[in-house]
């Protein structure tokens, strides 16, 4: 079952969304002016216009505090595409039953709630379903931007110092990981089957943006580590996530910040 991705745990993907559904709905409403919708919002007592504003409004509150409680409950645990579908319909079912309160109220309680509450859902349904699939696929999109794409494993990759001289060639697939030494990296790779280092004077900033070309990802702000040589993620005794390659005997720490980016490849 395929995990989410980072990117809809962001703080900036919350926003977008507690954002863009009351801004679409009321949208939707005043441009296409659907008969269905007119109807509801009127509650039999001519207040389309003031009912709509109080609905959006309805609506902003109640994406407001669920995205906050996505984004600090939920970011930090693992959850697959079917979880979060079910997560989005709950709250289209959540703006529902207040909207339907307010309607039935509004309406002095002349129609029974339940019968209220179909008529709010089948409409929220229709229209929010849209900013939703959108929103969706234009965060997986900028995900997959962010996935190193599968290369040859004969692709060189050409390490240079600060001052810009070649240092070292290597292939992609010979690169085990890469480690963070002050002012240096020093490189981890295999050479007729054995483990060989390089010590190189650059930046982790540098060569991660070199060696996330050829497939290789951040596992700690001092290690990048090339997937293909990963064998399985494990925690230790004390918690922490540890990568086990299938050569050399050291193992990668990896962080929370970057653990799902790599789950995801493996």
């Amino acid at each position: 079952m395929e995990l989410l991705p980072p990117v809809f745990k962001k703080f900036s993907t919350q926003i977008w969304h507690f954002l863009m559904m009351p801004a679409f709905f009321i949208a939707f409403v005043l441009v296409y002016r659907p008969s269905a919708a007119r109807t509801f919002l009127d509650a039999g007592r001519d207040l389309f216009t003031f009912n709509l504003t109080i609905c959006t409004c309805i609506i902003l509150v109640c994406m407001l505090a669920s995205r906050l409680s996505f984004y600090y409950i939920w970011r930090k645990r693992h959850i697959s595409y079917i979880s979060y579908g079910f997560y989005c319909l709950a709250e289209i079912l959540l703006l529902s039953l207040f909207c339907a309160l307010y309607i039935w109220l509004i309406s002095r309680r002349l129609t029974p709630y339940f019968n209220v509450l179909g008529n709010c859902l089948q409409i929220c349904l229709m229209y929010l379903i849209i900013p939703y699939v959108v929103l969706t696929l234009v965060f997986m999109l900028i995900e997959a931007g962010k996935r190193p794409v599968d290369v040859d494993n004969d692709v060189l990759v050409r390490f240079t110092d600060s001052q810009q001289r070649l240092k070292l060639v290597i292939a992609s697939s010979a690169i085990l990981f890469i480690e963070a030494e002050e002012n240096y990296v020093r490189i981890h790779y295999l050479e007729s089957g054995l483990e060989k280092e390089y010590v190189l004077r650059n930046s982790m900033k540098t060569i991660d943006e070199l060696v996330s070309r050829y497939g290789l990802v951040r596992s700690h702000r001092s290690y990048i580590v090339n997937p293909a040589h990963v064998k399985i993620l494990r925690k230790d005794k004390e918690g922490v996530i540890l990568a086990e390659l299938d050569a050399g005997t050291k193992e990668i720490p990896v962080s929370k910040k970057f653990y799902d980016r790599l789950s995801s490849i493996l």
